[in-house]
This record gives C-alpha cells, sequence and structure tokens, in this order.
C-alpha cells in the first residue's frame, strides 16, 4: 500500500544513508523501524531475586560495620604472622605493609 507521510528532513537523510551502509532500500528500513516500534510489550518484566545470608534465626550473629571494615582491613594487609608466610610461601615478605 502506498502512503505519503511527513518525516523531518534530517531523519529522512539519516534513514537514507542507513540504507545504503546496509545496501537495503528507504522502504525497508521504515518497514523495520515500524515493526520494532509496534511489536508487543511484555507485560511484566520478572521479579528479580536476591540471594543473602543472614542470620535468618539460626544462630549467625549479624556484624556491625565497623567489625566488617576492621576484618576486611585485616584481610587487605595479609597475614603478620612469619610462620604463616613460611609455611605458605616459603618466604617472609618485606615491605612497607609488614609490621
Amino acid at each position: 500500500m502506498k502512503t505519503t507521510i511527513e518525516i523531518s528532513d534530517d531523519l529522512l537523510l539519516r534513514a537514507k544513508q542507513e540504507a545504503l551502509a546496509r545496501n537495503t532500500t528507504l522502504k525497508a528500513i521504515v518497514e523495520e523501524a515500524l515493526r520494532r516500534a509496534l511489536r508487543p510489550v511484555p507485560e511484566a518484566v520478572p521479579a528479580l531475586r536476591t540471594v543473602t545470608w543472614g542470620a535468618s534465626g539460626r544462630g549467625a550473629r549479624l556484624l556491625d560495620a565497623k567489625t566488617v571494615r576492621s576484618a576486611l582491613a585485616r584481610e587487605r594487609e595479609g597475614p603478620q604472622d612469619d610462620e604463616y608466610w613460611r609455611k605458605r610461601f616459603g618466604f617472609v615478605p618485606s615491605g612497607p605493609s609488614r609490621r
């Protein structure tokens, strides 16, 4: 079916350039855009499930922010026990992070 529509000059120019780049016709570009715009929209997006590990009544203790930060700081620094380093890696590292 033939019809007449008004399209802004810059949009028409871009559509023609895209048709040339894809080695297709302006008609195909317009039809593809209309199909994409008119396809069914999903009714609802499925709920996102978030997995958490918490106390949930099993006797686990909740950690406050200060405890978590100090544990992370200790983890970043690594063990300060020389024997740990000898057993695990065969040497004791030196440097500013060692006390």
